[in-house]
C-alpha cells in the first residue's frame, strides 16, 4: 500500500464514522416522534456539516506515490478531528423522555459548535501560512485566500451573534461554497 492509500483509508473512516453519527441522531430524532420540537436551525447546520464533510472527502483523493511523513500526516489528523467533533456536535446524540427543543439544543449548543467550524478552518487555514511561509510564497498565498479569511469571520461571528436570522442568512451563504464546489466536481 502506498502513503496515500494508508492515509485515504484512516481519512475515510473518521469522515465516515462523522457522517453516520449524523444519520444516526437523525433517525434517533425522527423515530422519537412528538418527543421532539422541531426547528430548522440545528438540522440546517447539520446539513451544511454533511456537505461540508462530503468536500473534505472527496477534496482528499489526491493519489501520490510520495512518501508521507507522520510530520505531514498529522495536520490533516487534527483536522479530521475536530470534524467529527462538529458532526458529533451538529444534532442531539439522545432523546430523553421529556423530549428535545431543537431550537433550545442549537442555542445552547451554537457556540460550541460554530467554534469548532472556525476552528476547523483555521486550523486549515494556520497550516496553509505555515507550508506557504515556508516556502516562500506567503503574500500570493494569503491574497488567493481571502474568501476563506472572509468565511473564518462569519464563523467566528456565529459564535457570538445569538440572532437567528443572521444564522439563517450565514448558514444558506456558507453552503453555497460546498454545493457550488460539489456542483463542479460532478462534471
Amino acid at each position: 500500500m502506498s502513503a496515500f492509500e494508508y492515509t485515504s483509508v484512516l481519512a475515510s473512516i473518521i469522515i465516515g464514522l462523522a457522517l453516520v453519527d449524523i444519520l444516526v441522531s437523525l433517525n434517533r430524532l425522527i423515530r422519537s416522534g412528538g418527543a421532539v420540537k422541531w426547528h430548522w436551525a440545528a438540522p440546517l447546520a447539520a446539513v451544511f456539516v454533511v456537505l461540508t464533510l462530503i468536500q473534505i472527502w472527496w477534496s482528499l483523493y489526491r493519489p501520490q506515490d510520495t512518501a508521507i511523513t507522520i510530520g505531514q500526516f498529522l495536520p490533516l489528523f487534527v483536522e479530521l478531528v475536530i470534524l467529527f467533533l462538529l458532526a458529533a456536535a451538529a444534532l442531539p446524540d439522545d432523546v430523553p423522555a421529556e423530549g428535545v427543543d431543537l431550537k433550545a439544543y442549537y442555542h445552547r449548543n451554537g457556540p460550541y459548535f460554530w467554534g469548532l467550524f472556525t476552528a476547523a478552518l483555521g486550523w486549515l487555514l494556520l497550516v496553509d501560512v505555515v507550508e506557504n511561509a515556508m516556502n516562500g510564497v506567503l503574500l500570493a498565498f494569503l491574497g488567493q485566500r481571502i474568501i476563506d479569511f472572509v468565511v473564518l469571520g462569519v464563523f467566528t461571528s456565529l459564535i457570538f451573534v445569538r440572532r437567528l436570522w443572521w444564522h439563517a442568512i450565514a448558514i444558506l451563504l456558507l453552503s453555497t461554497g460546498p454545493i457550488g464546489w460539489l456542483s463542479r466536481s460532478l462534471g
